[in-house]
């Protein structure tokens, strides 16, 4: 049996691409992702839709900014991050 790897919490700030090209690129980025053993969790966007920042859990911060870089995807910021949140 092998042991699972940890998984980190890895958020990333970036613009939004033109709506025309977001299709082709998220579908690149997936792909990336999924190399890397990264998956995306969730996005939070601007109402303007110029601005989103996104979850992913990674095995560890570089394969996520990897994935975006051989994508095509700018980012300005990606970073670890520890989850708190407020139980129901």
């Amino acid at each position: 049996m092998s042991a699972r790897k940890p998984v980190q919490v890895v958020l990333v700030e970036y613009a939004m691409p033109p709506e025309a090209e977001v299709e082709e690129i998220t579908r690149r980025l997936d792909r990336c992702l999924e190399l890397r053993g990264a998956r995306w969790m969730r996005s939070y966007i601007t109402p303007d839709g110029r601005r989103s920042l996104c979850e992913f859990e990674a095995p560890d911060g570089e394969s996520v900014r990897e994935a975006f870089r051989t994508a095509g995807l700018p980012f300005d910021r990606a970073w670890i991050a520890d989850m708190y949140h407020r139980e129901p």
